[in-house]
């Protein structure tokens, strides 16, 4: 099993509220060595994925090193040695020369990680840095430190977005063999500063989109739930049920099933009953005998989960224009409209109205198979460690 190496620092930790859940994904596929320089972080990590194999947790220690005024001077002369050459543009003036040698000594850091001996990884992934969100020197000593000695090894450094993209250092970049980013707009501002397009990934599973993000959303919270399980190759389906449109509600059924896709399929029931027949009674002898026809994982699900289900499902399908159809279509979700009854109409706010079987048969199918090409943290960091081209130094 191939391992990522994964240094951590306080502040990521802190933005990143859902970042043991990414490692949990990753260390589904991969060993994942967490390396971090907080005991507030190695703490949390170990409390959270006690109960995770293939996650490695270790605690590097930094030193504070003696300065004097001796060694301030060997560096400044370093510095004059490697940009000699280096001029202000368009003069002669030679860029040490500009340099405020009286205050070099601020520019020093005296941490360093004596424990950081070597990279045991085949790729590390950590966080780019931005100018507004500048980490703690001993974060960024830490970082730098990692970077440094994968470098050395020859392993691959993969660098991903966390902050506002326009923030980002110019230099960090171009230090990391690829760049995984989460909106295309990332993908275009790194193109254009000059980063080669083929080191740059765009993550496009829904899940892993949110793992990066710096902002909490309680709705997308459930995209996490762990009573469901809906896996990439399976297309998690909810109908509406509704009491006026049961003859649609069957069709919508017929079409799923006339799909031929791995479905988990669920049932949002709507509160009511006629006299001393509930609406269980109702769907168990009108609906259930189709529902076996297309899978055995069906979930009949009470209206108050109406939230935490259409998070979890890919698909939304209703025979009326109903509130949790729009909320789907808001997120992202496929959300349709099936009605025979209803004349052909624009979609709105994202919500599609289909009127033929064979038309929602075609749609389910389309949203399969874009499901199975999104693109997950884990299907890049398998293409970048299978991609043997030369590591640059």
């Amino acid at each position: 099993m191939k391992k990522i190496l994964f240094p951590l620092a306080d502040k990521e930790y802190t933005v990143l509220e859902r970042m043991h859940l990414l490692l949990r994904s990753l260390s589904r596929n991969f060993i994942v060595e967490v390396l971090t320089a907080s005991k507030d972080v190695h703490e949390g990590i170990s409390k959270k994925l006690v109960d995770c194999q293939n996650i490695i947790l270790t605690l590097v220690e930094p030193k504070y090193l003696p300065f004097n005024f001796g060694f301030r001077d060997d560096l400044a002369k370093i510095f004059i040695q490697y940009t000699d050459n280096i001029c202000i543009p368009n003069t002669d003036l030679k860029l040490w020369k500009t340099a405020a040698f009286d205050d070099f000594w601020g520019h020093l850091s005296n941490i360093s990680f004596p424990e950081i001996r070597g990279i045991d990884a085949d790729i590390v992934l950590m966080p780019l840095i931005s100018f507004e969100d500048n980490p703690w020197e001993e974060a960024d000593v830490f970082y730098t430190t990692v970077a440094f000695m994968a470098k050395n090894a020859g392993v691959k450094i993969i660098g991903y977005q966390v902050y506002p993209v326009f923030n980002c250092l110019k230099l960090m970049p171009r230090l990391m063999d690829a760049i995984i980013v989460r909106e295309e707009y990332e993908r275009e501002f790194y193109s254009d500063i000059g980063i080669p397009t083929e080191k740059i990934h765009l993550v496009t599973d829904e899940k892993d989109i949110y793992l990066f993000s710096t902002i909490e959303d309680a709705y997308k919270n459930h995209l996490y739930n762990t009573h469901i399980d809906i896996g990439r190759d399976e297309l998690g389906v909810l109908v509406i049920n509704h009491q006026k449109y049961r003859p649609q509600i069957k069709e919508i059924f017929n079409a799923i099933g006339q799909s031929g896709v791995a479905t988990v399929l669920s049932l949002l029931k709507r509160d009511y009953h006629v006299r001393e027949v509930t609406e269980d009674h109702i769907m168990e002898k009108l609906y259930f005998d189709d529902i076996r026809k297309i899978t055995d994982r069906f979930y009949l699900i009470e209206s108050q989960s109406v939230v935490p289900i259409i998070m979890l499902s890919d698909v939304i399908i209703s025979p009326a224009y109903v509130a949790p159809i729009e909320f789907a279509s808001r997120y992202r979700k496929r959300a349709f409209v099936y009605n025979p009854l209803y004349g052909s109409r624009p979609d709105i706010n994202g919500v599609k109205f289909v009127n033929m079987q064979t038309e929602l048969t075609a749609l389910l199918k389309t949203a399969y198979s874009e499901k199975r090409e999104s693109v997950s943290m884990t299907n890049i960091l398998k293409l970048l460690m299978e991609d043997d081209h030369e590591v640059k130094r």
